[in-house]
């Protein structure tokens, strides 16, 4: 396998009727990834995948896909598949009817036939409807399905989640670590689902506001976030005082009602902090150490309002 990352995106700057949608964005995915592309809605994920696809221009950085420049991406010598926002299906065709014009326009020989793309996102009972009587969902799933068509060794997928059930959203995530894992498909997905795709992505970048908060891998920037400890108390402000003058507690306090959530660092010890909580007679009905997500670590580099582009290893 290459070393040489899938996807570049370096200082991209985007502006659209004189204002600045992207303002620095920076990602590097890496061939067998399966990388997260994530923010909040309006973060600007979507400018930037449609950047380096060749859809829209850029007045600053660069974009390279596959090695070429994303301004000549018709180059790519390699398959890809693109599943965008909207899906953007012919509502006068059948499902069938729009993956099979796909194909043929894409020149499609071998790979991935239109029903194995249809039944791995589970869809094969929807593929005589029509465009319109896709629903939300469906239509996402849709435009996954036709982006598997063929042999496509990139997957870059906005939104692929939007709209989906839960049983859905674990279906697609199940299929999408599956291909990466079983068949070396290197896949990028835009998503603003943080709790969703942590236990599959393997990186991520996280953008706000037109820019690269951080970059890397999973297991390492959860454990940079710290631990968290929830506390729920008869006397929650009486616990969140002696919680903060505890050793390894971090600053950050947060309160809601009865129940106090902090984060620790990894030299905090647990069983102390519980005697003293103890020992104060605060009424303590629950104290539980966690695991941070990406949504902690997401909020500590919001506070931080610092780009923090992981280094090349």
């Amino acid at each position: 396998m290459s070393n040489s990352p899938a996807i570049e995106v370096r200082g991209l700057k985007v502006r659209l009727g004189g204002k600045p949608i992207l303002k620095g964005v920076d990602l590097e995915v890496r061939p067998g990834d399966l990388y997260g592309l994530l923010g909040r809605n309006g973060a600007g994920k979507t400018t930037a995948m449609r950047c380096l696809l060749g859809y829209l221009p850029y007045q600053g950085g660069h974009c390279k896909v596959l090695g070429v420049d994303s301004p000549r991406i018709h180059q790519v010598a390699k398959p890809y598949g693109v599943a965008l926002d909207p899906p953007g299906m012919d509502d006068t065709l059948t499902l069938r009817q729009n993956l099979e014009v796909a194909w043929i326009r894409g020149g499609i020989r071998g790979g991935r036939t239109v029903a194995e793309a249809l039944d791995l996102v589970g869809l094969t009972h929807r593929q005589h409807n029509r465009g319109d009587r896709l629903s939300h969902g469906q239509g996402r799933r849709a435009a996954v399905a036709r982006a598997l068509l063929g042999s496509p060794e990139l997957l870059v997928l906005d939104e692929p989640l939007s709209g989906l059930d839960p049983e859905g959203v674990e279906r697609m995530l199940s299929l999408f670590s599956a291909l990466t894992k079983n068949a070396g498909v290197t896949i990028v997905l835009s998503s603003h689902h943080l709790r969703e795709v942590e236990h599959v992505c393997n990186r991520v970048g996280l953008i706000e506001d037109g820019l690269t908060l951080l970059e890397g891998q999973v297991p390492e920037l959860l454990a940079s976030a710290g631990d968290g400890l929830r506390v729920r108390s008869a006397n929650p402000a009486g616990a969140a005082k002696v919680l903060q003058g505890l050793p390894g507690v971090l600053p950050e306090v947060l309160t809601d009602g009865a129940e106090i959530s902090v984060r620790v660092a990894s030299q905090f010890d647990a069983s102390a902090a519980l005697s003293k909580l103890v020992e104060a007679g605060l009424g303590v009905e629950e104290f539980a150490r966690e695991g941070a997500s990406l949504v902690d670590v997401f909020h500590q580099a919001l506070e931080k309002g610092q780009p923090n582009a992981e280094e090349a290893a």
